[in-house]
């Protein structure tokens, strides 16, 4: 009998500078989303602002406000390299809030949310937490997405989409998940 053995390459262990880094690695697209949202197509021929869409994204602007004061939260009661990535976070969330308020205009519910978790425990803890909060914003914004008429709004929901599920992969990562498991495999 021949007996195979498939040598797998070690998995490095995930340092929360590795989280720092592959966080700053998106930085650029979340501070590009608002200058991007509020750009209209003239050559496709669709409508850049459609009041069909107002509802739904401020439902998607009502969520990120209450994940901004979540990360609020946990930077509140963190320290050192988890605060530094627990803020950029917290600050990738404050630019989705900005990006809708701009694209809504004056269309845009004004209202104070409330965190969706304490943040408090190790960071091993937060960070798994927090993964199944951009989960599960990155699954509402995905059915929203199918629900708007604007390609403006559609193109701002699907970038912010793209990001949060970066979120939660490197966080889930932290927090323990396995490379696959964070990949969602």
């Amino acid at each position: 009998m021949v007996n195979h053995q498939v040598d797998l390459p070690e998995v490095a262990t995930t340092s929360r500078r590795h989280l720092l880094a592959s966080l700053i690695a998106g930085t650029a697209a979340v501070a590009a989303a608002p200058l991007l949202a509020g750009r209209a197509s003239a050559s496709d021929g669709k409508a850049p602002r459609d009041p069909k869409d107002f509802p739904s994204l401020n439902e998607a602007l009502k969520r990120e406000r209450q994940m901004t004061a979540t990360y609020a939260a946990a930077v509140a009661q963190a320290s050192g390299d988890e605060k530094i990535a627990l803020t950029l976070l917290h600050d990738h969330h404050e630019a989705y809030v900005d990006a809708l308020k701009g694209y809504l205009g004056s269309d845009a519910i004004k209202s104070n949310e409330a965190a969706l978790a304490s943040g408090a425990g190790s960071f091993a803890q937060i960070a798994s937490q927090m993964a199944s909060l951009e989960d599960q914003t990155a699954a509402a914004h995905t059915d929203r997405l199918a629900t708007l008429v604007g390609h403006d709004a559609a193109t701002l929901v699907a970038s912010i989409i793209t990001m949060e599920a970066r979120h939660a992969a490197a966080l889930a990562l932290v927090g323990g998940a396995s490379p696959l498991a964070a990949a969602g495999a």
